[in-house]
């Protein structure tokens, strides 16, 4: 059996490795292609999502907010990956050549853009495919990294289940929708994190795919995949709708074709491609079972809306008094519900790029270690846009967002009586950091002095409901 294709980490390429090269060439190549050449780069841009109408075949097909994300966009860059690969050989590059994946959960260095799609021109002064002007200044320049928390995947790694409320790869939805309102925590943090933090075309998942480093954001989403995998109680769907789901793309060759989730849930034996290092099989933790059906029961809520504009708030959650029992329960070690914080009814007219850090009960003078004690996630507003306008016969909806706090309370507060408590959630904005090691006085010079004018408001993002659930 010949070798799989190997998807290497962007910045760990061997020494005179052309990876990067071939794919600039190749990215001019399909932009010079007719924008009805499903093969070009408008056009497979424009299968993520788009704003021309009307739309072509397959455009728009992007799902987010469910079940399907994983699976759909696995298949979406497999498919854009073969596209790239024979134009890389017609153009005298490898024939093994793969997509390097972007592995900005490292931090540091690696958080920052990778050089080759930072310059305006390549090294021959022609314009670079790879630069995309539509990008955050900082992020462009490499002056700025992306914040600590929005590229941690530990929450969602952490998950002990595919499916469900909270849960690693979202909700069960429908196929058609391409937003449905389940999100995982992995789509969330990084994956939503990050396109927003990086900006301009990145923070609209209409306009997201027309940036080249788009698709290396998404081989480090799915290597993150491969990863929560390599656990072995971590069990991706077994059900009959997700299994036999197809979605349709074209090959190489421009024909369609498609596959089901089923043929895509083993990246080495369905697709031949592996990444390098591939993830280490992690021991398996006590197995824990999905907890059973049962009745949502709502045990508190806020009196008020909050209002997100680009600064520190908070809001508060009172607990009815009657339900202190089932909080208790649902923070204690051998009870099988669990307890969830919903953040609903999210609505804006723009994505503001903001990204903002989650915190259930944090105490004002919380060193580090006690943020961390207390942190929740994050929140971050990737397709707020479209939720409300969506494409085709979809309803519109507003985002929603869940996150299991039951046994992070069990921590803080050990035995608790809940019976008329609250708890309050602060909602704190992360923003781009210093990149490490800026050189240059003109550039630490920019870096630290502060804007002569305070910064704008962020346009607002309202939060009509946060609910405290039982189930």
């Amino acid at each position: 059996m010949a070798e799989p294709f190997i998807r290497r980490e962007v910045r760990e390429l061997p020494p005179g490795d052309e990876t990067l090269q071939a794919y600039a060439r190749a990215v001019a190549v399909m932009k010079e292609r007719e924008p009805t050449d499903p093969r070009g780069w408008s056009y497979q841009a424009a299968m993520h999502g788009s704003t021309v109408t009307p739309p072509h075949n397959l455009w728009n097909g992007c799902k987010h907010a469910s079940w399907f994300f994983l699976a759909w966009h696995r298949m979406y860059v497999y498919f854009f990956e073969q596209i790239v690969r024979e134009i890389v050989i017609e153009t005298g590059g490898p024939e093994d050549w793969a997509l390097p994946y972007w592995n900005y959960c490292k931090g540091g260095e690696n958080a920052t853009l990778p050089e080759a799609f930072r310059n305006p021109d390549d090294e021959n002064g022609e314009p670079n495919p790879l630069y995309v002007e539509e990008r955050e200044n900082g992020i462009n320049s490499g002056q700025k990294k992306l914040s600590n928390l929005a590229i941690s995947p530990t929450k969602a790694l952490e998950r002990p289940q595919f499916i469900g409320k909270a849960e690693f790869g979202g909700g069960i939805a429908p196929a058609q929708p391409q937003f449905a309102k389940f999100t995982g925590r992995i789509e969330q943090t990084p994956h939503n994190d990050v396109h927003n933090e990086l900006g301009g075309w990145m923070q609209d998942p209409f306009t997201a795919a027309q940036d080249p480093i788009f698709w290396l954001h998404h081989t480090n989403i799915d290597r993150l995949w491969v990863e929560w995998n390599a656990t072995p109680s971590h069990l991706d769907p077994q059900e009959a709708q997700w299994m036999g789901q197809k979605f349709e793309f074209f090959n190489a060759e421009g024909q369609l074709t498609g596959l089901a989730c089923a043929q895509v849930v083993d990246t080495v034996e369905d697709l031949d491609y592996r990444y390098d290092p591939e993830p280490a099989a992690q021991a398996a933790p006590a197995p824990l079972s999905p907890p059973p059906p049962s009745q949502p029961k709502v045990v508190g809520a806020n009196a008020e809306g909050v209002t997100l504009v680009g600064d520190s708030t908070g809001v508060t959650v009172g607990i009815d008094p009657r339900a202190g029992d089932d909080v208790l329960a649902a923070t204690g070690e051998s009870d099988p519900r669990r307890l969830y914080v919903n953040i609903e009814e999210i609505e804006g007219e723009v994505n503001p790029g903001s990204v903002y850090a989650v915190y259930v009960n944090l105490p004002a003078d919380a060193n580090e270690s006690a943020r961390e004690a207390h942190y929740v996630g994050n929140v971050s507003f990737f397709g707020i846009e479209r939720a409300p306008k969506p494409s085709d016969d979809e309803h519109g909806h507003s985002l929603n967002l869940s996150y299991e706090i039951g046994e992070q309370l069990r921590k803080l507060n050990d035995g608790k009586d809940w019976s008329g408590e609250q708890i309050k959630l602060s909602f704190e904005p992360l923003g781009l950091e210093p990149a490490e090691g800026v050189s240059g006085e003109a550039a630490v010079a920019e870096l630290a002095e502060p804007p002569a004018e305070p910064p704008a408001e962020d346009p607002p993002v309202q939060i009509g409901r946060v609910s405290l659930v039982v189930e």
